[in-house]
């Protein structure tokens, strides 16, 4: 079976599980009755009864559900007992936890996804502001950059490495951006104007790092690791040329397969010169033909930085919020029109495009997918739309205040229109998708 499939798989079920697994532990917390937990919306494939409960497998991949004794939701059901293991039956704050308890359920996990990450592989720094690439996709272009312009400052705050030059932007999306640039010996001051954002793509830099010429992880059994090369070691010369960063170190390399070349490095502040011979690969030219190159077998430098489990749960928590914050702003740059709706929201067509690329890349990369769409269902959940979690939190809200349950009725009347209202976003979301992937 195909991994990609796999991968996305995963993703889908993980997401549903959980969220369904908070409301399915809370309504057994407080004594509700479930008769069915579903992944997958009816209509019913197949399961299995195990006492009250329906576990089924049902047809419509978007997501899952909790059914719930004495509740009405999006199954229509307005048939109340009175029973005491009716979720109606209950005091407002035990329906209040049930209900918020799937949200919570994708809120903790982002945050456990996150932090594991976080704690396994440190703090990553790259630590370059030297522009390597500029696209076409972003805005980088209009902004003026060029290759080897050099990054100093963003909205006057100081810029040493890329992680922040992403921090900054993205920060200070939808409002002037100034850039102090060193270009050569030049300084200038590059502008992002604030009118640009509502045209497509005008959120994205599109911009690549250049990384400096050193050596990253090397290679088992590779050139690079039979001379001794290691982690670390600052590459000067290359054939007595020497090299300013990992671009130009790259490209000698590449034009010596199979030569013997020698590296002069600089490792504890001493120099030394290391003979290697490039392996052989094949590659395309930028015109489709195939050239041969030299590799050595060395990867791009960043610096790892260790950190304890208190500082990757803080890492953790403080991700998760930026990941919702950031989906807020999305929503809000919707409404207002800033931004149109295919720019920003995407379904479950493109999700399952993302999770086949970060199964692709490395399972950090598909752990890191996950935890930030977890963080997007608990957000998205929570809002204030009939036969979301938010929409039946503002019936239990506003039963509390006025002292009385809102009418079978009414509660039906309302889930019917969210249920069409969600249907239509659905309809949406998946043709904003399909559009994307074609055009």
């Amino acid at each position: 079976m195909n991994f990609s499939f796999l991968a996305i798989v995963f993703v889908f079920g993980i997401l549903v599980v959980i969220h369904e697994l908070g409301h399915f532990l809370a309504a057994k917390w407080m004594g509700v009755r479930v008769e069915r937990f579903s992944i997958g919306f009816p209509p019913r494939i197949f399961g299995k009864k195990i006492g009250d409960t329906d576990y089924c497998i049902s047809a419509i991949p978007l997501g899952g559900y909790v059914k719930l004794s004495g509740m009405v939701d999006e199954s229509m059901d307005g048939q109340l007992t009175g029973a005491e293991y009716e979720f109606s039956s209950k005091p407002v704050w035990k329906r209040i936890i049930i209900i918020i308890a799937g949200v919570v359920m994708n809120f903790l996990l982002a945050i456990l996804i996150l932090s594991i990450v976080s704690f396994s592989k440190g703090e990553v720094v790259y630590p370059s502001t030297e522009i390597g690439s500029v696209g076409q996709m972003g805005i980088a272009q209009r902004i003026g950059f060029e290759v080897g312009d050099k990054i100093m400052a963003i909205d006057g705050v100081p810029i040493t490495t890329w992680n922040e030059i992403q921090t900054e932007f993205i920060k200070n999306l939808n409002d002037d951006i100034r850039f102090d640039v060193m270009r050569g010996a030049e300084k200038l001051t590059l502008t992002y104007k604030k009118e640009w954002f509502s045209e497509k793509n005008a959120e994205l830099l599109d911009i690549g790092w250049v990384p400096p010429a050193k050596v990253g992880e090397v290679k088992k059994d590779s050139p690079a690791e039979m001379a001794g090369m290691q982690f670390g070691d600052d590459i000067k010369r290359i054939n007595d040329t020497y090299v300013k960063n990992w671009n130009e170190m790259t490209a000698l390399i590449k034009t010596n397969p199979g030569k013997p070349i020698t590296v002069e490095i600089e490792r504890a502040g001493k120099a030394q010169s290391i003979e290697i011979t490039p392996e052989v690969f094949t590659e395309k030219d930028s015109d489709g033909n195939e050239v041969s190159v030299g590799r050595i077998g060395i990867y791009i430098y960043y610096e790892t930085y260790d950190i304890n489990i208190f500082q990757a749960i803080e890492n953790g928590v403080k991700n998760t919020f930026a990941l919702i914050g950031l989906n807020m702003r999305g929503l809000w740059w919707v409404i207002t029109g800033t931004k149109s709706a295919s720019d920003v929201i995407g379904g479950p067509i493109m999700i399952a495009k993302l999770a086949q690329d970060a199964a692709e890349v490395g399972w950090d990369r598909l752990w890191n997918l996950t935890a930030a769409l977890s963080a997007i269902l608990a957000f998205f959940n929570i809002l204030p739309i009939p036969a979301l979690d938010g929409g039946h939190l503002v019936f239990l809200i506003l039963e509390g205040i006025l002292g009385r349950p809102i009418s079978t009725r009414t509660k039906l009347v309302v889930q019917q229109i969210g249920m069409a209202i969600l249907l239509t976003l659905i309809v949406l979301i998946i043709y904003i998708d399909i559009r994307r992937l074609l055009f």
